[in-house]
């Protein structure tokens, strides 16, 4: 196959993966080196869905917080999971202040949800929601206040 064909190959790859839905641009390099396309004709097909606005990493940065978001995780989680997805550090934070999420409300919905209108009845119970949240990516103070919150809501 000549580099031309390649070329046109991996454009329409591009395309297809991001007709289904938003990709970084590590995550097309890493489909398009799963299809054994050269280096020079990834950096290429990945200019071009560039310029022409189809591939943009700050829209799907955005797109990628607002579904961690919505999916009940917190801070530390959402983190460590952009950096797996090969989000840059500078957008994450740019997308986060934008969207200046409230953790310890978020963290008061994640414990109502697991939770419901019951308090934790024991210290092990207790323990077993603390460790639930912290797995979410919420941090101890977050968490302090979110069953604070649940403790003053659900009183009796």
């Amino acid at each position: 196959m000549s580099e031309a064909e390649e070329q046109l190959q991996a454009d329409e790859v591009v395309v297809r993966l991001l007709g289904r839905r938003e990709h970084s641009a590590f995550e097309l390099k890493q489909k398009l080196r799963q299809r054994e396309f050269s280096d020079k004709v990834i950096r290429q097909a990945l200019a071009k869905a560039q310029e022409q606005g189809w591939q943009s990493d700050q829209r799907y940065t955005e797109i990628w917080l607002r579904q961690a978001l919505l999916g009940g995780n917190g801070w530390l989680k959402i983190k460590a999971k952009a950096a797996s997805k090969g989000i840059d550090e500078d957008l994450l934070q740019t997308a986060v202040t934008a969207a200046s999420p409230d953790w310890v409300e978020l963290c008061y919905e994640r414990l109502c949800k697991k939770l419901g209108e019951h308090p934790p009845q024991s210290a092990k119970e207790r323990d077993k929601v603390m460790r639930h949240l912290l797995n979410r990516g919420f941090r101890f103070d977050e968490i302090k206040r979110a069953l604070a919150m649940h403790a003053d809501a659900f009183a009796d």
